[in-house]
């Protein structure tokens, strides 16, 4: 490298909005000998923490005092950059060690500093957000605005502020703005999901790839170009109606169920389709016509409980009908059926350990009068768990397990509240006995996974989360879920 004081400077102008959004000065010193493969090499922080110090120091320019008057402004952002790069380092390091406060502090001294470096405010505003205080948050971004527009990370974070401030209306136009500059910005879209004017859905719930957002207001008329685009079974819009009914979305649900019916013609009792028409109906508050679908299913399959459930739960919501008679009804053709149990003889609030104290005796009578049905032991299993009764709670769900061992999603809840008491070693035990764990519900591989890492058997808890990542029959949600905790598996500590 040539002498400083024999090297010739220029002071290269940058865009003024790209220099306050990355904290440079406006103008900065660059050797001419490197100005050409500047472009190619691009410039970092450090070669240019390097050029000024330099340039400061030992170009003769620098040192006459007549150029330091005259370009004072461009002497005193260099100065700046130099002094301020301390403070980023500490507080890098503050929030490395979990000292919020300090850190936010120290970023505070950074803009008093250097007032045109926009990305210290921006750091200054999001450790002010990540503390709750939001007002300050709000007035650091509106400084910075005119320098990050167009940069859809900051009108996110923007919105996220306008949400923390109760107005949604302004988060909104800060999206929007986001995407209109990248339309494809995912975390735009979303946020605004979670605000509700966009809609987050995989077309199909087994494919990552085929995950979209729509406008939720448009989300039907959405769907139903896609599913008339081809020849659709039962089972697809069953699967549709499912995956709809657990993201709470009824209106979809229901257009799924009324369709899958429609699949197998009206000679036809699709149960799981009627059972969730009648479903939707009642949560959209068109509950006089999901009494009647309640009703005619229970005349078209009399031997059904969950028909008589449906129509009992519809008459609470209605308060009106012989609501008794239809529980009742559910539980003469299934006295283990868990919802009709729970309609009979558990209290409004099931957490309440009182309530539910109150109501095993009546609960634990059912289940002696059927002692060979498996769901009635089940429902007092779950009852003694809420009053601390884990032992005979443990004890119950096994029994249930024993009375009806194809039920795998009995078993899970079993090995569930097994694993929630690090009784690990009993899951493993069981799960000998099964045999091909591969051909089992996911839920019980899951758990299978969970005891080898409660019990440090990574390598054996990695291949079974890795194992249910392979399965392209379940949810694109759960893959991934599996595919993070096999990653963790990977990690030190974990």
């Amino acid at each position: 490298m040539a002498e400083a004081e024999d090297r010739e400077w220029m002071l290269l102008p940058l865009d003024e909005k790209m220099a306050r959004r990355q904290g440079m000065p406006l103008k900065v010193p660059v050797p001419k000998d490197e100005f050409e493969g500047l472009a190619d090499a691009g410039l970092t922080v450090e070669k240019l923490l390097g050029w000024i110090k330099d340039f400061l120091e030992n170009a003769p320019v620098a040192k006459d005092g007549n150029w330091r008057r005259r370009n004072s402004e461009i002497v005193s952002q260099l100065e700046g950059f130099v002094d301020k790069q301390p403070l980023w380092e500490k507080a890098q390091r503050l929030f490395a060690e979990n000292k919020y406060d300090e850190a936010t502090k120290t970023l505070k001294r950074i803009t008093t500093m250097c007032p045109d470096d926009h990305a210290a405010r921006m750091n200054y505003a999001n450790a002010l957000a990540n503390q709750g205080d939001y007002e300050k948050a709000f007035k650091q971004l509106k400084q910075i605005r005119d320098s990050f527009k167009g940069e859809p990370e900051f009108h996110v974070t923007l919105a996220q502020i306008h949400v923390a401030r109760g107005d949604n209306d302004e988060a909104v136009n800060e999206l929007v703005t986001a995407l209109e500059h990248k339309p494809d910005h995912l975390p735009s879209m979303d946020a605004l999901a979670k605000l509700g004017v966009l809609a987050k859905i995989y077309e199909n719930p087994h494919d990552a790839g085929s995950l979209t957002y729509v406008r939720a207001d448009s989300l039907l008329e959405y769907l139903d170009g896609q599913w008339k685009s081809e020849a659709r079974s039962a089972d697809f819009f069953l699967e549709q109606m499912g995956y709809h009914e657990s993201e709470r979305r009824h209106d979809i649900a229901l257009a799924a169920a009324e369709r899958a019916i429609a699949a197998v013609g009206a000679d036809t009792v699709l149960e799981r389709a009627e059972l969730g028409r009648i479903a939707a109906l009642r949560e959209l508050g068109r509950v006089d016509e999901a009494i009647d679908a309640a009703n005619a299913l229970g005349k078209r399959a009399p031997t059904s409980a969950p028909a008589q459930v449906e129509l009992a739960r519809c008459y609470r919501k209605a308060q009106k009908g012989d609501f008794d008679s239809a529980v009742a009804r559910a539980l003469e053709l299934d006295p283990g059926d868990q919802m009709a149990l729970v309609l009979k003889f558990w209290p409004q609030d099931r957490e309440d350990m009182m309530k539910v104290k109150e109501a095993i005796p009546a609960l634990q009578a059912h289940a002696d009068a059927h002692p060979q049905v498996a769901g009635a032991k089940r429902s007092l299993a779950r009852a003694k768990l809420v009053i601390g009764a884990d032992d005979e709670a443990l004890s119950l769900f096994e029994q249930a397990v024993a009375l009806a061992p194809a039920d795998d999603d009995l078993r899970s809840e079993w090995w569930a509240e097994l694993a929630q008491k690090q009784r690990y070693q009993p899951i493993l035990d069981d799960a000998q006995k099964l045999g091909d764990m591969a051909k089992r519900d996911w839920r019980l591989r899951w758990n299978e996974a969970e005891a080898y890492r409660g019990l440090g058997k990574l390598m054996e808890a990695r291949a079974c989360y890795t194992q249910i990542n392979m399965d392209e029959g379940l949810h694109v949600d759960i893959r991934k879920r599996a595919r993070r905790a096999a990653t963790e598996m990977g990690m030190p500590g974990a």
